[in-house]
């Protein structure tokens, strides 16, 4: 008997708990200051094309004032909390291999966050990527003026993993951003150093779960404040 073609169609999904989530090396006023549930589902064709969703509980200020410490720095005070609001990502595109070593991806993301109070965080961005082996390198850059970007601002990610013995992977992710100082949202310059991220995760033997641990270096926002340096720990699980 002939055997069955393989589908061309594949469905996967993931769920996880961070003790926090800090989006883009924000770890001043992170989205979620307290454990953060969060999970996906993908869909992937032989063709490269891809669709998804991603979500994540959020706890985060409402907004922020600006002050001036002893030291003369400028540091952020939070001034409310958001505590029931949840962020949706949706996203689509197509991705594809160069040849053995080198990959590629184009795609589009829509966020929409529920229950924020008002729809001005909700938008487009576009993501660019370029794979050599374990190196990715990614640009994501919104299309619109938001409550927490402008229009043309680009978010810049160079990620590295390494497998280690014993099923450890090293996790290694720098982040960078250029800001377009055009728009309705003031920044201190034109570009700044994010973040620099460093790891230690490992698969749980044949279970699905892989556990993380991750010390976040922060760099600096768009307003130049200095992001503290955090660990953040995680549990994850993919089917």
């Amino acid at each position: 008997f002939a055997d069955e073609p393989a589908s061309p169609h594949s469905v996967s999904g993931n769920i996880g708990v961070l003790s926090s989530y800090n989006l883009r090396g924000i770890t001043n006023t992170p989205e979620n200051k307290d454990a953060t549930i969060n999970g996906g589902i993908d869909y992937n064709h032989a063709s490269g094309f891809y669709a998804g969703w991603w979500g994540s509980t959020l706890r985060y200020s409402a907004g922020t004032d600006l002050f001036e410490n002893a030291a003369g720095e400028l540091v952020e005070v939070e001034t409310g909390e958001v505590t029931n609001a949840f962020e949706n990502d949706f996203y689509a595109g197509y991705s594809g291999s160069i040849n053995d070593d080198w990959g590629y991806t184009a795609g589009l993301t829509y966020y929409y966050y529920y229950d924020i109070g008002n729809s001005g965080s909700n938008g487009f961005e576009t993501m660019l990527g370029l794979t050599y082996k374990d190196l990715g390198i990614t640009a994501q850059t919104l299309l619109e003026d938001l409550d927490w970007g402008n229009a043309g601002d680009t978010y810049l990610k160079a990620s590295y993993s390494y497998a280690l013995p014993k099923d450890f992977s090293l996790d290694t992710a720098l982040g960078l951003y250029l800001y377009d100082k055009n728009g309705p949202i003031e920044a201190a310059d034109t570009f700044s150093f994010r973040h620099f991220d460093i790891g230690l995760s490992k698969a749980l033997a044949d279970t699905g779960v892989t556990a993380s641990m991750n010390y976040i270096l922060g760099g600096y926002d768009r307003n130049d404040i200095k992001q503290k340096n955090k660990v953040v720990l995680g549990l994850g699980y993919s089917f």
